[in-house]
């Protein structure tokens, strides 16, 4: 019996895409996202927009994980941070590594709320998953394992994989 190479190469695309914007939930530490603490307060000094854009984040806590997802019945890293940013007009490229390349690059020392924090080789190589920054080394993401979560970037697993942030928005 011979096997066409056509369906294997789609079930191994298939699985690549499915590994993209994944990311390990269990810390050396041994605490979920959810138990990293809730979201600072915001600095009076922002903008409108981006104190909107973080408010918008928030209210998308909880949402299930689904792979490709963008609405509140589910959604997974990149379709948070499209949907979010989309509700005040700001088009972005629906991939975690597209993103990467969007916006001007920012230092972890100025990272200031509503900047995307990316991480590499989450699940695949490269630039694999994305969040919003909140401020207090604190972002939003949507993980695979706990749907729409606050995590912190000191966390070891994060400090890892920890690839830069860009700032999309003044």
């Amino acid at each position: 019996m011979h096997i066409s190479r056509s369906p294997v190469l789609l079930l191994l695309a298939g699985a690549m895409l499915l590994a993209a914007c994944s990311s390990s939930e269990t810390t050396t530490s041994g605490h979920s996202p959810a138990s990293v603490g809730g979201a600072p307060p915001l600095p009076a000094d922002i903008s409108s927009g981006r104190r909107a854009v973080v408010t918008e984040s928030y209210r998308w806590l909880g949402v299930p994980y689904r792979y490709g997802g963008n609405t509140k019945r589910g959604v997974d890293c990149s379709g948070l941070v499209n949907a979010v940013f989309g509700k005040y007009g700001v088009g972005l490229p629906r991939r975690a590594r597209d993103l990467y390349r969007k916006g001007r690059k920012r230092s972890r020392e100025d990272l200031a709320p509503a900047d995307l924090v990316f991480f590499a080789n989450t699940a695949g190589r490269g630039i694999t998953h994305v969040g919003i920054y909140l401020g207090r080394d604190r972002f939003i993401h949507a993980s695979s394992s706990a749907g729409v979560v606050i995590s912190s970037l000191e966390d070891s697993y994060y400090r890892r994989h920890y690839a830069g942030a860009r700032m999309i928005i003044k």
